[in-house]
């Protein structure tokens, strides 16, 4: 056997627990190449190497180094970290440059090999995935978002790196920026992109519901409950579970959540039966997290298992170059709806939209290219179609005369829109300017397809 011919690359430099890790990876059937320190590590890694099990503290090259050079020269070859039990943070840093795992010293055996023999699957099924792709001549459907500048750019990279791995993803942002379309991205590049994407919307239904909706009940379980029926984990198996609005999981339904992630089970409610939750989780909030956790209305364990992964997307304001490419993008999919000849922008209106800052973000910036495009003439969106909030006059603190005749759903659209983009987005803000319940926003949103 060649060094090159290593399945598993592995680096320490204590020769003991060098020799140790040696002796367990090959009796968990690895051809096992080792190193000192992760320069070492890097030569050895080849064509067949499976997985990488790094120390993170080694002289000459850290862990930390090595996990960088490695995902520039072997991008989506999967690495487990070794770390010390007082190293948390360490370890946390590391699952951000892309490790898949981490385990504590002193380790257990069968753990070592139960997560080695995991990233040796994720690997091979990634191979078998990428031949498969090749074989049918493409990778589907395109659902990669706009990106034209740097800051989205990032994002979007750093999406597509980490979609090969099963890890849980937390991506943040404010509302309206476009976490539902990075998160079909990852899981569509994904080794589950064939399988289902299912979201559940946490502020959407009461908690009773809420509940039932993501672990599904028993027959007889509460009242109304006159048959079993399946939650949307179970609906997802194999698949990507997105959790949308995270921060806004009910307290007590988060040990429930945590013991998904921790254990890949879980038991319907009113149910005895234990089920395997075989999902990927990607969680999305537009809330402060950390600040939650201080308040006491998020829990801390909960909270670092979902941010194995953090990913920011950045607001619309922060990335206005790409506003012309989003345009189009948007009043291609609202012609095709439409089926009608695609609206154009005249150069006032884009300019007017360039000088705008967008609070509501992307999600405003359909909704106000999909009335503008109704009303205007010509197939010309000028700026006068534009709302005035968006080409530089402030709306009226007073209610405006001329509303006669106008439909009341249409006159709630445009209060709960107008209202949004006054509170930069914020549902909380926004309910309590309406004078109605933050859950009435979100079923008024729904009901105006604004969700």
């Amino acid at each position: 056997m060649t060094p090159r011919a290593a399945q598993l690359v592995l680096a320490d430099d204590d020769p003991t627990i060098r020799k140790l890790l040696v002796l367990h990876g090959e009796r968990g059937g690895f051809t096992v190449g080792a190193a000192a320190d992760g320069a070492a590590a890097l030569e050895l890694v080849g064509d067949e190497t499976e997985v990488v099990l790094l120390d993170l503290n080694m002289p000459r090259m850290n862990g930390f180094e090595t996990l960088e050079r490695l995902s520039e020269r072997h991008p989506g070859l999967p690495a487990v970290i070794l770390s010390s039990a007082d190293e948390a943070s360490d370890a946390v840093r590391a699952m951000k440059l892309g490790a898949m795992d981490y385990l504590t010293k002193p380790f257990d055996p069968d753990e070592l090999l139960a997560v080695l023999r995991n990233a040796r699957r994720v690997r091979r099924a990634e191979r078998e995935n990428e031949q498969l792709k090749e074989a049918l001549g493409g990778t589907g459907p395109d659902v990669t978002p706009v990106a034209e500048s740097e800051a989205m750019r990032e994002v979007v990279q750093q999406a597509v790196k980490v979609a090969v791995l099963d890890s849980t993803i937390l991506l943040t942002g404010e509302s309206g920026v476009g976490k539902g379309m990075l998160a079909r991205l990852i899981h569509a590049r994904s080794l589950r992109g064939s399988q289902p994407f299912v979201t559940v919307s946490c502020p959407a239904l009461p908690r009773e519901l809420l509940e039932s909706e993501m672990f599904g009940h028993e027959k007889g379980a509460f009242t109304g409950a006159v048959r079993r029926r399946k939650g949307k984990i179970e609906a997802a198996r194999g698949g990507t579970l997105f959790l949308d609005e995270i921060g806004d999981l009910p307290i007590d339904l988060q040990p429930k959540l945590l013991n998904v992630l921790q254990e890949r089970r879980f038991t319907r409610l009113g149910g005895e039966e234990v089920l395997e939750a075989d999902v990927r989780v990607i969680a999305a909030t537009n809330l402060d997290l950390e600040r939650k956790m201080a308040e006491g209305e998020f829990r801390e364990d909960l909270y670092y298992r979902l941010s194995v992964i953090p990913i920011e997307v950045p607001p619309l304001r922060e990335r206005l170059e790409e506003l012309g490419a989003l345009a189009a993008s948007i009043l291609d999919r609202v012609a095709e709806r439409a089926k009608t000849r695609k609206v154009r922008i005249s150069k006032q209106a884009m300019a007017a939209m360039q000088s705008y800052d967008w609070p509501g973000n992307v999600r405003q910036l359909e909704n106000v290219l999909e009335r503008s495009a109704a009303f205007c003439e010509g197939g010309v969106i000028e700026a006068g179609d534009l709302p005035a909030g968006v080409r530089g006059s402030q709306p009226s603190s007073r209610v405006p005369a001329g509303l006669g005749g106008i439909a009341l759903q249409d006159l709630e659209r445009e209060a709960l829109l107008q209202t949004l983009a006054l509170c930069s987005g914020n549902k909380a803000e926004t309910a309590r300017r309406l004078g109605v319940t933050e859950k009435s926003v979100y079923n008024k949103l729904k009901r105006h397809g604004l969700m």
